[in-house]
């Protein structure tokens, strides 16, 4: 265990610990649980088969493993998980374990805050886009048909454990794309984090470097905590850490969930919002080329919007779209962002054509 950050929310802080040892680390919390119910998905268990099956062996644990992709944060993978825990007699004082990327964290999350009406879970974040920023601050829920994380709660997890030796597995594309997370806390709350991930971009996407990488993540560790701590129920500030994802949600939601990696989504995101806060804004020419420069060393597949009228929906579907209005993300320098009520429909349209 080399360091731990806090996410101080009174009677519901916990912390973010960076440990080496995953089987170590989630022995130590089995052995003073009930019943433990390990959620995750197939490719993530046999990557790393020799560890999980040293846990499997436990009288106490029990394994559910869910679908690939976005499709499997359903309310129905939710319901085939709780009647299972139900069958098995695991009650209030059982715990979930939530090891994958956002789509296992978000799904195993939920689960735990509705059944008996809340128990307890642990986040073992596997991505790196997990790491930096799913896992942390509670956000669980699924998706509907009509749009992104529609049904959920916040539920805050008991510790989220990061053990960076996950990543050795995960494709090259997935780095890619979670980089942009990453880039978005130097966007919206830290300069040196921007500047830091820009200066070594070629070394990260190249090599997987464990040292860059590890300071990446407990730099955007550290910031989401304080903002977290700051807004637990996203009702203000928390708002800035959207920057780039109610177009990019809309994005992931257009092409079905298929195409993009939720990271390469909010990365055509980011383009756009900095468009609009260049134009509508007040981002400098100097901050917006300097944003659109470092956004253009990230791999990206290429996009064709044939129906911004269909993506324009999916804007409206978002919990971000109160009242006809829209609480948009902007930046008005690399490193400070502000919410705006001035970002139109028509707006969102226009900034469309930079993609």
């Amino acid at each position: 265990m080399s360091s731990s950050i806090k996410v101080n929310l009174e009677k519901d802080s916990y912390d973010i610990i960076f440990d080496e040892n995953f089987v170590e680390s989630a022995m130590a919390l089995i052995a003073i649980s009930s019943k433990c119910m390990f959620i995750t998905q197939e490719i993530i268990y046999e990557a790393f088969e020799e560890k999980f099956s040293v846990l499997k062996s436990l009288p106490n644990v029990e394994f559910h493993l869910i679908q690939q992709g976005e499709k499997a944060k359903s309310i129905d993978t939710v319901i085939e998980i709780c009647d299972k825990m139900a069958m098995m007699h695991f009650d209030r004082s059982s715990t979930v374990f939530a090891v994958g990327g956002g789509v296992v964290g978000d799904t195993a999350g939920f689960v735990a805050s509705i059944f008996m009406r809340g128990i307890d879970y642990f986040q073992y974040p596997t991505t790196l886009l997990a790491m930096v920023d799913s896992s942390i601050g509670g956000k669980t829920g699924v998706n509907l048909s009509s749009g992104k994380n529609l049904i959920g709660r916040i539920h805050q997890p008991k510790a989220v454990i990061v053990d960076v030796s996950f990543l050795d597995t995960l494709p090259q594309r997935e780095i890619n794309a979670s980089l942009a997370e990453a880039i978005k806390y130097g966007f919206i709350y830290d300069r040196e984090l921007f500047n830091y991930i820009v200066e070594n971009i070629s070394d990260i996407l190249s090599g997987k470097n464990h040292t860059v990488l590890k300071k990446i993540i407990l730099r955007s560790c550290e910031i989401k905590s304080e903002v977290v701590s700051m807004d637990v129920n996203e009702d203000n500030i928390r708002m800035i850490l959207n920057f780039g994802h109610t177009i990019g949600h809309a994005l992931e939601g257009y092409f079905e969930y298929k195409k993009l990696l939720h990271g390469e989504a909010i990365l055509y995101g980011m383009k756009c919002a900095l468009y609009l806060s260049h134009t509508i804004g007040n981002l400098s020419e100097k901050d917006y080329h300097a944003s659109l420069k470092a956004l253009s060393a990230f791999t990206l597949p290429a996009i064709d919007l044939k129906d911004k009228g269909s993506i324009i929906e999916f804007v409206k579907r978002d919990k971000k779209f109160r009242e006809s209005q829209i609480r948009f993300v902007l930046i008005s320098e690399i490193g400070k962002a502000e919410l705006s009520t001035e970002i139109t429909l028509n707006h969102i349209e226009e900034s469309l054509g930079v993609l």
